[in-house]
């Protein structure tokens, strides 16, 4: 009997296997003009999604071969997150010209094999990467005439568009577009330089009232940290003012000090003008006494400081996770 349930089972395996389509199994070959992809799912969506992954997947292998593209004019760091970010983004990336050959239906499974126009799909891309670029070029012309803190802003909020744009240069890339497409790498690859420059050379003057001091020293270090230049003082010039004002209390609850951490952080440029406003609220704890609490809070709300990007915390620039 145990036999016979066996021979069952890999008689409906083989019989599973057989019935796979012939040109699932052996797939088309890409061509210079046509790019094939297969997929499964237990959906028409499903398979679809899948079949488009999978010439995805053959994009993202051949930029990952194209050594070439991925040496930047800026340094290595730059060039490793561009190529970090197309393996995770291009699954998500809308491809275009694209249409479904055959599908069947095995069992409960679906599947198919679409293809896609290489010229069609460079054609598209470059298309989205021009529409990105002329509005990065905008943006900087734009510069001149603003303070050095606007420029600052200005340029870190491109770094989103930028790495879209360095996606599909290297799609266009992998692709086969014949277009120089080295000269947008080498164009984004200055703008971030120039936005590491400003980033650098800003100076920050940071006062606050006196209970919160010592936070203000706190928010200091941290920005020394990420090679920002800042000081507190009332006096100094400065290219961006830091503001900061609040409470913080302290309690005891249960043989435990408890203390409530509330900031205002307002930032200004050298013209007076307001750029951001931002308040926070955190509370920290100690056992022994009150200003180990304080010390408590003031760490907390600096660790969520770094870990959300100082200048986003600031409300400097958007966060770009």
């Amino acid at each position: 009997m145990m036999l016979a349930v066996q021979a069952c089972s890999l008689g409906s395996k083989t019989e599973k296997v057989a019935s796979i389509p012939a040109w699932v199994s052996t797939p088309p070959a890409d061509t210079s003009e046509t790019i094939y992809g297969i997929g499964s799912g237990f959906s028409y969506n499903e398979a679809k999604d899948a079949a488009l992954k999978d010439i995805t997947g053959k994009l993202i292998t051949e930029i990952s071969s194209q050594s070439k593209s991925e040496i930047s004019q800026f340094n290595a760091s730059v060039s490793r997150s561009a190529n970090q970010q197309i393996s995770t983004r291009t699954i998500n990336t809308q491809l275009s010209d694209y249409k479904v050959l055959r599908s069947e239906q095995v069992g409960g499974e679906l599947f198919m094999q679409i293809s896609m126009s290489r010229r069609g799909f460079i054609k598209t891309t470059s298309s989205r990467l021009k529409e990105l670029d002329d509005k990065i070029k905008s943006t900087m012309r734009g510069l001149s005439g603003k303070t050095k803190l606007q420029q600052l802003i200005a340029v870190q909020d491109l770094e989103p568009p930028i790495d879209k744009a360095r996606s599909l240069v290297l799609l266009l890339q992998a692709a086969g577009g014949k277009q120089n497409t080295d000269k947008y790498l080498s164009y984004y690859n200055n703008v971030l330089e120039k936005s590491n420059n400003l980033l650098y050379s800003v100076q920050f003057n940071i006062s606050s009232s006196a209970n919160l001091k010592n936070f203000a020293r706190h928010l200091v270090a941290l920005m020394h940290n990420e090679k920002i230049a800042a000081s507190i003082s009332g006096k100094k010039k400065a290219d961006a003012y830091v503001q900061i004002s609040g409470t913080i209390k302290s309690s005891v609850m249960f043989s435990q000090y408890i203390s409530q951490l509330k900031v205002r952080i307002k930032i200004s440029d050298k013209n007076n003008r307001v750029i951001s406003v931002r308040e926070y609220e955190t509370s920290g704890s100690s056992p022994s006494d009150a200003n180990s609490a304080s010390a408590s809070a003031i760490e907390i709300m600096g660790d969520q400081f770094r870990d959300n990007g100082i200048l986003e915390s600031l409300g400097l620039i958007k966060n770009n996770a």
